[in-house]
């Protein structure tokens, strides 16, 4: 082809048509750029198709993240219930004041194994942090979702330093429990048990008045998490959309 087009050019010089080489040369500079210009815009057209496939995996991701985080935050609130209950029916059997039945130690006993576990897995999103760190959050071209991960892996991060916090507070407070309850763990079968006078406690104040704040704490624990679960939830459904 480049041969052919040399040939042309030099037999239109050799007659002399110099007007007719200078438009053939002008035609041939478009034919050039032409030749470029689609060259780029398929190109073009690769890379979007790439960024396309790339952004699907991207959503479908996100997605099992939100599906993990909805299931991971429902057990959580669960369990977290289970424990406030707990630890407000403890409260009430203290200003009480009278001796426990057999099942009402169970619910005492359940509040003091549980009352202090407050690490957990919480809810994570590694795939928009994969994302984020490699700067593909480009990807995803509705603005209005993209804004609402943002938002939403925010407050994941300040639920996580809420945690945290009230934790902290419980381990703060652990002085006024280890002088009245003792824990025995069996090596064989790994169930804890109490030992503690519980009339003593009835008659103690700043146990009861340290005791009662944990009522405070795990209603955090579980507000907080709720609303995991209905972000998650919400978000779910619109990434879901998006494919």
């Amino acid at each position: 082809m480049l041969k052919f087009f040399r040939t042309i050019r030099q037999r239109l010089l050799s007659e002399n048509k110099f007007n007719k080489y200078l438009l053939y040369a002008i035609g041939e500079i478009i034919l050039v750029v032409i030749g470029i210009l689609i060259a780029l815009q398929i190109n073009n057209w690769n890379e979007k198709r790439k960024d396309v496939v790339r952004a699907s995996n991207y959503i479908d991701r996100i997605s099992e993240d939100l599906e993990r985080s909805v299931k991971t935050s429902e057990n959580l609130v669960k369990l977290n219930k289970s424990i406030l209950k707990s630890v407000t029916d403890t409260q009430k059997l203290l200003e009480r004041g009278t001796e426990l039945s057999a099942e009402e130690k169970e619910t005492v006993d359940y509040a003091f194994l549980w009352f202090p576990r407050t690490t957990y897995q919480l809810p994570t999103m590694l795939t928009y942090e994969e994302m984020k760190a490699s700067g593909d959050l480009y990807l995803i071209d509705d603005i209005e979702v993209r804004n609402k991960l943002a938002e939403y892996y925010n407050y994941l991060r300040q639920v996580e330093s809420i945690y945290d916090k009230l934790s902290q507070d419980i381990e703060s407070q652990f002085g006024v429990y280890n002088t009245k309850i003792r824990a025995h763990t069996n090596p064989e079968t790994l169930d804890i048990t109490f030992n503690y006078q519980f009339s003593d406690l009835c008659e103690d104040n700043v146990f009861i008045n340290t005791f009662s704040r944990m009522t405070i704490h795990w209603r955090g624990f579980v507000y907080f998490m709720e609303r995991v679960n209905r972000l998650s939830k919400e978000l779910k459904l619109e990434i879901d959309n998006l494919n």
